[in-house]
């Protein structure tokens, strides 16, 4: 047996895009873009169901913010329990929270969807990522949880355009069938995903706060918040301002980003394993920001199409490289409170930043909140990364 395990280590095992991580990877896009598909709506559709700005605003934000405070818990599970079970155990609820969504008719009980999606949302994101360390060679674990990192930003990129286009054609109810019927081909497909249980070293020690987030890791996840915060406040509020100033298929928005991010994305991760976070990390941050001004100033598709563009370049390596710098840092044993913890600060970013930019956008208008978001993320990330890669010089993560 042991001889097996040394033939499979070799050429085999150092692959990243196996069969087993290509499906995982699938799953959690699919699952993920279905996700992010009907946020773009949820501000409109409450809307029409009665809801003023800040209702719908925090309607449409409410299943990050569930999601930020599950996620530590979700990491805490997914350690002491059978990975493939628990994503298609999240996969399955996707399935039966898309139909519920079609019968919501009020805003409790759509708020109430939200809710649920939000927990199996953080259960799901958190297992997948986990999961995918167990498919991945140790001598490129950073190069795969990086693509795995960036499975969730692709989420965010695909899943806004593909709602809008249904919304635009089909209306409401169509997008949540759609969502449904990929969540059950997903649901299929990880049948076939081989799982062998791994040994894993679990702590024990009580539950703490301690055992369920990286303290050294948080200030990342408070810089991937500042990134997220910009797709936070894109989903939501792009099918708003779009309306209001008469921009007709700004759909292509989310289009012209994915584009770009999947073209910067192997170029950026080479960057990240030659050069450091330090070499792109700043290029991100004005990227997104320049982009967020682009957006705020916008009165035509053919500079919401440049936002987009430029929003790609500074995401396609923002988010991912803090990540996958972050896993490389605490080592593979650690994946799990690692990535719960980054995911914490973009669930922070996606929650917050549309429930404060609902106020500012019903108070100064959507120009205010995108350029006062701008500033803020050059400003304050910039100062944020210095003040921690100077801390990091001196203390080990570990």
């Amino acid at each position: 047996m042991a001889e097996n395990t040394t033939v499979l280590g070799t050429e085999e095992q150092e692959k990243v895009w196996t069969v087993p991580f290509l499906m995982i990877f699938l799953n959690a896009v699919v699952t993920g873009s279905t996700t992010w598909a009907v946020v773009p709506m949820m501000s409109s559709y409450s809307i029409e169901l009665g809801a003023d700005l800040k209702t719908a605003s925090v309607v449409a934000s409410i299943m990050s913010m569930v999601a930020m405070f599950f996620r530590p818990v979700a990491g805490y599970v997914v350690d002491r329990m059978n990975r493939k079970k628990l994503i298609m155990i999240t996969t399955a609820a996707n399935v039966v929270l898309a139909i519920l969504h079609m019968f919501s008719r009020t805003i409790p009980t759509l708020a109430a969807c939200r809710v649920l999606q939000g927990i199996s949302f953080a259960f799901g994101g958190v297992a997948s990522m986990a999961f995918s360390t167990s498919l991945l060679p140790a001598s490129r674990l950073g190069e795969g949880l990086g693509w795995m990192a960036l499975s969730n930003v692709i989420s965010q990129s695909i899943g806004p355009s593909v709602g809008l286009f249904f919304i635009d054609h089909f209306g409401y109810y169509a997008c949540f069938a759609f969502c449904a019927v990929m969540c059950v081909l997903s649901l299929v497909i990880l049948k076939f995903v081989p799982y062998v249980e791994t040994p894993r070293v679990v702590s024990d020690k009580k539950f703490s706060l301690g055992s369920i987030i990286s303290f050294y890791v948080l200030p990342y996840g408070m810089l991937m918040g500042l990134f997220s915060s910009c797709n936070g406040l894109d989903n939501v509020f792009i099918t708003l301002l779009g309306k209001e100033r008469g921009i007709s298929g700004f759909s292509l928005f989310f289009t012209a980003y994915s584009i770009v991010m999947f073209l910067a994305r192997p170029i950026s991760g080479k960057l990240l394993d030659r050069y450091g976070l330090n070499r792109i990390i700043y290029p991100a941050l004005f990227c997104t920001a320049f982009a967020a001004f682009l957006t705020g100033s916008a009165q035509s598709m053919a500079v919401m199409i440049l936002a987009g563009m430029i929003k790609g370049l500074g995401q396609s390596s923002g988010s991912p490289g803090v990540q996958a710098t972050c896993l490389k840092k605490m080592g593979k044993e650690k994946a799990g409170i690692v990535s719960s913890t980054c995911y914490i600060g973009q669930d922070i970013g996606n929650s917050f930043a549309p429930m404060l930019g609902g106020v500012v956008a019903d108070r100064w208008g959507y120009k205010t909140m995108y350029w006062g978001y701008a500033a803020i993320l050059l400003i304050g990330g910039s100062l944020l990364y210095r003040v921690k890669s100077e801390y990091d010089k001196t203390h080990d993560p570990k």
